[in-house]
């Protein structure tokens, strides 16, 4: 092997090359560049800079650590670098004292060009060192353990201590490089591994997750979709994922959708950014023509906020493996059908009782020891995996008229 030995998070055509640009980066790191120190700071006051090239779910899980944070060190100044499409997530929250935008090149999902998204790049690169200088920074933290990490900016900025995982390259520029576990581990898990060299213990099963956004009212928010406050609690549709390999299809949909319709009074509110939503909405529309008074579109016109908002005034919620459901489990139970996803690395971590049904074979025997999360392996979605929805749909109505 060449140079130090590492565990790249990369297959062997992508880490053959990372693994002799490490030997490059180590010779630099040998310099004068690197500043370590194992003493944590005398005082709470510290710097911290948290880092994700990610996008909205990686934020949202990201911001859990928030308070953990500031409970070891209460008067802890917080500053986020992440991606801009990333905003939403931070919108409100008392924790952060400022956010800085670097628009990273290999996770940019914005509708530009190579060349654009190049140029978005480095520009928001140039901008952010320049704003990132006038902080000498306690802790840096980048929690990207996959592509795209940000540690090549650390040169330029000063840091007393920069924490991270080498699994995808510049790990020589790290004072704490980390590696990934064997087997499969939550995300959540990776992010409390780097925060343990700052003092910070904490443990999946005890996080509380949170979402900050304004109140809204029920005659708010349904203004907002151009209907009237339902009689029954809705039951949101949210059949929306940002890889086509993890949706299910439109008929699939439709016949969760009919069946709730046939075995409740509830309405159902269909919520998505696509024209697939908007598809399904139809179909369920013609599939069941005297129900639609009970369906409500809200496809391109609710924001993160309302989704939580909704979340929060729901009977319960059926996604994908996106981001609503990261959202919906802190408002309202939560059925979520993971296709070919991350498997437990991304399991939702839920406030209210969620079901994860999946066909990810290395998470088959994994779940997340939290109260009322369960998950479980299939190999195909087919109507059997309708029949559990539905069980599970009408246990949660049984527990809330027990609970009246």
């Amino acid at each position: 092997m060449i140079g130090k030995p590492r565990k790249y998070c990369a297959p062997r055509s992508v880490a053959y090359p990372l693994q002799l640009l490490d030997v490059v980066v180590d010779a630099y790191a040998q310099g004068s560049y690197a500043h370590r120190s194992d003493s944590l700071p005398a005082a709470d006051e510290l710097s911290l800079l948290l880092m994700t090239s990610g996008h909205l779910g990686d934020a949202l899980i990201l911001s859990y650590a928030f308070p953990l944070i500031r409970r070891q060190y209460p008067n802890a100044r917080i500053d986020v670098l992440a991606g801009s499409w990333c905003d939403p997530i931070w919108k409100d929250n008392p924790y952060i004292r400022r956010v800085i935008h670097l628009n990273h090149v290999g996770t940019s999902r914005r509708p530009l060009s190579t060349f654009q998204k190049w140029q978005d790049f480095w520009q928001t690169t140039k901008s952010a060192i320049k704003t990132l200088r006038d902080t000498v920074y306690d802790y840096s933290v980048d929690i990207r353990f996959s592509d795209s990490p940000m540690h090549f900016v650390l040169p330029y900025i000063n840091v007393r201590r920069k924490i991270g995982y080498g699994t995808r390259g510049f790990g020589g520029l790290l004072d704490d490089e980390f590696f990934l576990p064997d087997g499969e581990v939550h995300n959540f898990d990776l992010i409390l591994t780097l925060l343990k060299p700052m003092g910070i213990e904490a443990d999946l099963r005890t996080v509380e997750p949170y979402f900050f956004h304004p109140p809204e009212s029920p005659v708010q928010l349904w203004a907002k979709l151009n209907s009237t406050v339902p009689a029954c609690k809705p039951i949101l549709i949210c059949p929306e994922s940002g890889e086509p390999v993890r949706m299910l299809s439109i008929d699939y949909w439709c016949q969760l959708a009919t069946r709730l319709l046939q075995e409740s009074s509830n309405p159902l509110v269909f919520s998505g950014q696509k024209a697939f939503t908007t598809e399904l909405y139809e179909r369920v529309r013609a599939t069941n023509p005297t129900a639609v008074d009970r369906l409500i579109s809200a496809v391109g016109t609710s924001t993160l906020q309302d989704m939580a908002s909704l979340s929060e005034q729901a009977q319960a919620a059926f996604t994908l493996d996106s981001l609503p459901m990261h959202l919906c489990c802190l408002g309202c139970p939560t059925l979520s059908f993971q296709k070919n996803g991350m498997g437990i690395q991304f399991f939702p971590i839920s406030s209210k009782p969620t079901l994860v049904i999946h066909n990810h074979q290395l998470s088959r025997t994994l779940t997340l020891d939290r109260p009322g999360f369960d998950s479980e392996y299939v190999t195909t979605f087919d109507e059997s995996v309708l029949n559990r929805a539905m069980g599970w749909f009408r246990s949660i109505g049984e527990t809330s008229r027990a609970a009246i």
